[in-house]
C-alpha cells in the first residue's frame, strides 16, 4: 500500500480471492449477511408498512423461511470446516436504499405495488447469488453437502418469487 493519499500500491498485491473455495466463501458470506439483513431489518420493517393484508401475509410466511435460510447458509459454511462470516453484500444495499427512498415519492396507493416489486427485486438478486454460489460448490471437491444446503434455498427463493409474482399481478390489477 503506498503511503500516499490517494495513490496506488508501486508493488502489485496478489488476489485476495484466489481460489475456488474462497470464491465460494465470498459468496457464501454475501448470502449470510444479505438473509440475516432480511430477516433481522428489513423484512419486519416492511411488514410495519405493508396494508395490503395478502402480500403482508406473502411477506411474513417469507420471513419464517428467511430465518430458517440463514441457519442452512451457516450449516454450509460449516460444511466446508469454515466458521459462518458475513461479508459486504453491496446489492442488498443498493435494492435496500431504493427501496426506502424511492417508497416517500410514490402515492400512497401505489405504495403496495412497490413494496411487492421492491421484494421481487430482492428474490432476483438472492436467486442470482444462489445459482452462482451452487456452481461453485457444484465444482469444489467435497462440497455436495454445501450445493444440497444451498439448492435448498433456492428452491424456497424461486417459490417466493413466484408467489410475489401473483401478489403484483392482483395489486396490479387493483391501480387506477
Amino acid at each position: 500500500m503506498s503511503s500516499i493519499t490517494g495513490k496506488a500500491p508501486s508493488v502489485k498485491l496478489p488476489p485476495q480471492v484466489a481460489t475456488t473455495r474462497s470464491l465460494l466463501l465470498e459468496q457464501m458470506g454475501r448470502l449470510l449477511t444479505t438473509e440475516e439483513t432480511l430477516a433481522k431489518l428489513v423484512l419486519p420493517q416492511v411488514l410495519l408498512e405493508i396494508q395490503d393484508v395478502q402480500l403482508a401475509d406473502a411477506v411474513s410466511s417469507h420471513l419464517a423461511q428467511t430465518r430458517a435460510h440463514a441457519g442452512r447458509v451457516k450449516e454450509a459454511f460449516l460444511a466446508l470446516g469454515e466458521l459462518p462470516s458475513g461479508r459486504t453484500a453491496l446489492g442488498l444495499d443498493g435494492l435496500k436504499w431504493e427501496r426506502e427512498n424511492v417508497a416517500s415519492e410514490v402515492a400512497p396507493g401505489l405504495r403496495p405495488f412497490l413494496a411487492c416489486a421492491a421484494a421481487m427485486g430482492m428474490e432476483h438478486y438472492e436467486i442470482n447469488a444462489y445459482e452462482a454460489a451452487i456452481r461453485l460448490a457444484e465444482s469444489e471437491a467435497g462440497a455436495g453437502e454445501v450445493a444440497r444446503l444451498l439448492r435448498a434455498n433456492l428452491e424456497d427463493e424461486i417459490a417466493a418469487l413466484q408467489k410475489l409474482g401473483g401478489e403484483a399481478d392482483r395489486l396490479a390489477g387493483q391501480l387506477d
